[in-house]
């Protein structure tokens, strides 16, 4: 089946934990379906162990993360309106920082 190609956008903020964030990305990168692009917000100043994860992940696939910088925490919904200005897909999936998505969540919604 073609799917259409689409963008993930998260927020993170400094009470996030870092394990946490790398689960819910790393459950985003094992879609059946993969994600065309992952729009990462920074709301403000994080740890170093949630700016160290971000970086590991966007070195390592730099075609696929963008990440945007809000220089002070501007709150989810804010962070959430500032990410949407980068994504470059029409269909975008909203994900939690301390989420998992299940393997085929993307599969299923692009499909219904």
């Amino acid at each position: 089946m073609n799917y259409p190609p689409y963008s993930v956008l998260m927020s993170v903020y400094h009470r996030e934990k870092a394990p946490w964030l790398k689960t819910a990305v790393e459950s985003m990168l094992n879609q059946t379906v993969k994600p065309e692009q992952i729009v990462l917000v920074k709301d403000g100043p994080l740890t170093d162990e949630l700016d160290a994860v971000i970086n590991e992940f966007a070195t390592n696939n730099p075609d696929l993360f963008t990440v945007v910088i809000s220089e002070e925490n501007v709150g989810l919904g804010r962070a959430l309106a500032l990410g949407m200005e980068y994504c470059r897909n029409e269909i975008v999936a909203r994900m939690d920082t301390d989420d998992i998505a299940v393997d085929d969540r993307m599969e299923k919604q692009l499909t219904t």
